[in-house]
């Protein structure tokens, strides 16, 4: 975590330190990957790990609609109308 900061990416070691205390290795693998831009790799990981629903979190926060849609299917139906407004909010600045 201190060689992030050394080397001037503090923003990263930030985030490894908010995820060190993740003891299980399938959420944590997770988070490292999506924290290395790999996506649909942290995706799979976080379905099959005890926190499924932080899949459909980071693809609302990668503002990845249609995937996004499409894991509040199988998750969260509850959460298909916001998402829905989100994706309209957005579409209108476009």
């Amino acid at each position: 975590l201190r060689i992030f900061r050394h080397v001037g990416d503090v923003s990263m070691g930030l985030a490894l330190e908010t995820i060190v205390p993740i003891e299980e290795k399938t959420l944590l693998a997770a988070h490292v990957s999506m924290l290395l831009g790999r996506y649909d790799q942290a995706e799979q990981l976080f379905l099959k790990s005890t926190c499924p629903n932080e899949a459909l979190a980071m693809r609302r926060d990668l503002l990845d609609w249609s995937k996004a849609l499409s894991l509040a299917e199988q998750l969260a139906p509850s959460e298909i109308p916001y998402i829905s407004r989100e994706y309209a909010q957005q579409l209108e600045f476009m």
